[in-house]
């Protein structure tokens, strides 16, 4: 039976180097955190913070803490380049839909998944830093709302 190797197996044999971020990089934690002003609105974006080049999202790792918010309120989160003029890379592509109404500690899962961690997508950032921010949908977040989003990602 053939063997094959993987992305980072075929760079290692052609000479070439790994990236940390791919194999034997440090784990650190992205957390963030806000309690939504009054007067927020649908499509109000939150910046959540930033990731350095080369960061690679430990996938299965987003959860999404909050308190109780308004009915049918959800929350999308993606990245953005962070030099001007910030152009928006995915703005789901690390959460889509997430239940903001009911209190709780929420994991996407299935569906809620962005693209930029599913199905093998490419979940690195090699070439610039990125802003990851968060998107109200459906319904405007409830005032003094609290909402913590965290995730793990390697590096060096």
């Amino acid at each position: 039976m053939p063997e094959f190797n993987s992305t980072q197996m075929a760079a290692a044999l052609a000479g070439a180097k790994v990236l940390s971020a791919e194999q034997g990089g440090k784990l650190r934690r992205f957390f963030s955190r806000i309690v939504f002003p009054a007067g927020g609105a649908i499509s109000d974006t939150v910046y959540f913070g930033r990731l350095p080049r080369g960061a690679r999202i430990v996938r299965n790792s987003v959860v999404v803490s909050c308190a109780a918010g308004t009915a049918s309120s959800v929350l999308d989160i993606g990245t953005r380049l962070t030099a001007p003029p910030n152009t928006v890379i995915d703005a789901d592509g690390i959460a889509v839909g997430i239940d903001i109404a009911a209190a709780g500690q929420k994991l996407p899962t299935g569906a809620a998944i962005g693209a930029f961690l599913l199905n093998g997508a490419d979940d690195q950032n090699p070439t610039a830093e990125v802003d990851v921010y968060g998107t109200v949908r459906v319904a405007a977040p409830a005032s003094a709302q609290a909402l913590a989003v965290e995730f793990y990602y390697t590096t060096d």
